[in-house]
């Protein structure tokens, strides 16, 4: 996001005139964050997420504009008076909304995600938000996870990280062209030729690099800086060419702005969320359309679009920075208040958010921008002693202790976050909790919230009687209306800890880029039946139901589960090849497999549906030939994200609630394994939708046990063990069959 500030240095004009400032700038702005305001709130435009990519460009016009002006006046770049402006400019806004927002989200979040939030808090202010956001996008257990209140604040950091070092390389740049300069040549415009070639090489090379980290982490390059570079130069460059742009004819300048703004809204209509090749090279549409409206503008005496300078468009494009920090934690805190799919949450954010946007820009960021305590004292025309900071300091003190507020607050929550004796977890449900679970051999990216849940639920728990009994979780799917009430409001895994219910589902996970699946096994190590498991995180997640399973059967069962590891033939380049080129020699070795259960995502889109049935086939084929036996879990129906959001709402019961999907929607993206298992022989389908769908709805909770721990539909391993009694029936029907 740019530091989006109406007060945009004017341009000195030829003759040492000035130019009124850039009002088709500030539509431009305006523009930019209505498409991300439209994107987010309605889903429309779909590519109303390229506002960022305008703001960039704009930013780095502005900026470098600036500090080219300022050498050309006094020979050098004052360091300290430009990160004075970017710090009066940026952070009291900022900081405001930072503060705002987690005090607000510890009053309204579960523990886990309002700990989340104070994190992404932190990170946020140290202008690093992007790196937090690319590091949780490639980490696959934060799949699926409810957003971050402050997942916006990560163009804050591409832009503070790119102005670290921007002006110092301008300085280097033009002190050594000044140094190899002539004598007698005129100082206006010295070293902008230098300076252009430096530009076009670091826009090259990031671009290159953008490419290259979008085909092989796009997650990553989205936030990047590196890959962000680029759209930052191109503007700085327009900055540095502004003197040649100023004898663009009068004539086309109204051509290329026009084909410039309708190039940006191509582009917001066109582009796709997730789409392939984004950043690079898709970026370059609005990009390069950004740049040409710019151009066109730079120098000119005439009015430019009527779209972008009238004064509903000025007056956005002064908010667009107060707009931008304020409208994503209006929606996603409201949606803890009110459903999200309803007219009350579309008016209420709407009216949110331009009232606390407008009250930012008017009471805190204008008055600190003009505030006299910001500037330096000045003697004798020279800059003396430190820029004054009160202001900051007190916008940081205020923040110290709205951080202690929230901290204390969740100190205080946290004594009743998690079962406790007094409060414990029904016996059928956390029985085989604790034995495999984090703090073991899980993965290292589970989170110290989910070691203490699992720790908590391997304590010993009271037993439960009949009726409760037969009414926890997957039970009551068959209990039905017997079960109403029973439990009352107790639920299992608390709202504050459900996110982190994994214990017991990936102590033999094989993450990503990992050469081969970890050596594990479960059940009876000298177990006469022989039983794999393999597939994705799908099939982990049923891991401490088929656990207890085995145990209890004496099966010995091998565990080939990790990072997209869909059970059919992959390409050499794919993630799980080798994996599963190693598992799949293992299920063909001397002695043969009995049996192996696999399951996977509904959700995965690698391939055609009908490729993809033809991949597991070819797959399964060697393996059911040697007379092992393929028994196939059906994938668990989906979720959403409002049915998650559901359960945190304040004002949610347990006994009296609508959270979860109608069965039809559920179901809508079919399964191809239980098609695959027709076409192979031996084959059978074990199929447990009625235990998550009980009629014609899929809840989000079923017997007073939460289904879901994320939108990707990842079950919580508290509801995974109550299925035990009902996966163990359905496989023994086929095994001894």
């Amino acid at each position: 996001m740019s530091q989006i500030s109406p007060a945009v240095q004017p341009e000195p004009a030829r003759g040492g005139q000035r130019h009124p400032h850039r009002r088709d700038i500030q539509g431009l702005r305006a523009v930019a964050v209505l498409a991300v305001f439209l994107d987010h709130l309605v889903g429309w435009p779909r590519g109303g997420f390229v506002g960022v990519d305008i703001f960039f460009v704009i930013s780095g016009f502005l900026i470098t504009g600036l500090l080219l002006r300022e050498y050309e006046r006094t020979g050098t770049i004052s360091f300290r008076s430009f990160y004075a402006r970017r710090i009066k400019r940026i952070l009291p806004a900022s900081v405001l909304v930072l503060a705002v927002t987690t005090l607000l989200a510890s009053l309204l979040f579960p523990l886990t995600r309002t700990l989340s939030t104070i994190g992404d808090a932190l990170w946020a202010l140290a202008f690093a938000g992007n790196w937090r956001f690319a590091l949780s996008g490639t980490d696959y257990f934060q799949e699926g996870t409810l957003p971050s209140p402050l997942q916006h604040y990560w163009s804050l950091g591409v832009e503070e990280q790119y102005y670290l070092l921007w002006p110092l390389l301008m300085i280097v740049v033009l002190g050594t062209a000044a140094t190899l300069r002539t004598r007698g040549r005129r100082r206006r415009g010295v070293g902008r030729g230098p300076l252009a070639v430096v530009v076009l090489a670091l826009i090259a090379a990031s671009f290159a690099w953008a490419q290259a980290e979008t085909a092989a982490q796009p997650a990553v390059a989205y936030f990047s800086t590196a890959s962000r570079a680029w759209e930052l130069g191109l503007g700085a460059l327009l900055a540095i060419a502004a003197p040649l742009l100023r004898h663009l004819p009068h004539a086309v300048r109204p051509v290329m702005a026009w084909a410039g703004l309708a190039g940006m809204l191509a582009s917001i209509l066109w582009l796709m969320p997730g789409q392939a090749g984004f950043p690079a090279p898709l970026a370059l549409a609005p990009v390069l359309a950004t740049a040409l409206v710019i151009a066109a503008g730079t120098g000119r005496e005439v009015p430019g679009p009527w779209l972008l300078e009238n004064p509903v468009s000025r007056y956005l494009g002064d908010l667009s920075f107060s707009l931008y920090l304020w409208h994503w934690p209006v929606m996603v805190l409201l949606v803890a208040l009110t459903p999200s799919d309803g007219i009350r949450y579309f008016l209420w954010a709407v009216l949110l958010t331009f009232l606390l946007s407008a009250g930012s820009f008017h009471l805190v960021e204008e008055p600190l921008r003009r505030a006299r305590w910001f500037r330096a004292p000045r003697v004798a025309g020279r800059e003396r002693g430190p820029v004054r900071v009160r202001a900051l300091v007190s916008v940081g003190l205020a923040t110290a202790a709205a951080v202690a507020v929230v901290v204390a607050s969740v100190t205080v929550r946290s004594d009743d976050a998690l079962p406790t004796a007094a409060d414990p977890l029904p016996a059928g449900v956390g029985a085989a909790a604790g034995q495999d679970g984090p703090g073991g051999d899980g993965p290292a990216s589970v989170t110290p919230e989910s070691e203490r849940a699992g720790a908590a639920e391997g304590a010993e728990v009271a037993p439960v009687t009949a009726p409760e009994a037969e009414c926890l979780g997957a039970a009551a799917a068959v209990s039905g209306e017997a079960c109403d009430g029973v439990l009352g409001e107790q639920l299992w895994p608390s709202i504050e800890t459900f996110a982190a219910d994994t214990a017991g589902q990936y102590p033999c996970w094989r993450s990503k880029g990992q050469p081969a699946f970890p050596d594990c096994r479960r059940g009876d190590p000298q177990g006469t039946l022989r039983v794999a498991l393999l597939g994705d995180s799908h099939a982990a997640s049923y891991l401490p139901a088929l656990e207890a399973v085995a145990q209890r059967q004496g099966w010995r069962l091998d565990v080939f589960t990790g990072f997209a590891c869909h059970w059919y033939a992959h390409d050499p380049q794919d993630n799980c090849y080798g994996p599963l080129q190693g598992a799949t020699q293992r299920l063909l070795s001397a002695e043969p497999y009995d049996a192996v259960l696999v399951t996977s995502s509904r959700y995965d889109d690698s391939h055609p549906f009908d490729e993809r049935v033809d991949r597991y086939e070819r797959a399964w084929a060697p393996v059911a030939a040697r007379g092992t036996r393929i028994i196939v879990l059906t994938d668990v129906p989906a979720t959403s994200e409002e049915s998650l959001e559901c359960l945190t709402r304040v004002g949610f019961s347990v006994t009296d609630h609508d959270c979860g999907l109608p069965r039809d929607e559920a179901l809508t993206l079919v399964d191809p394994l239980p098609h695959v298992a027709g076409r192979v022989e031996g084959a059978a389908v074990v199929d447990l939708t009625e235990y998550f769908c009980p009629e014609d709805f899929c809840p989000a909770v079923i017997g007073n046990t939460v289904v879901y721990r994320d939108a990707s539909a990842h079950i919580s391993a508290t509801y995974a063990r109550s299925l035990t009694p009902f996966l163990e029936e359905a496989l023994l029907e086929v095994v001894d069959g």
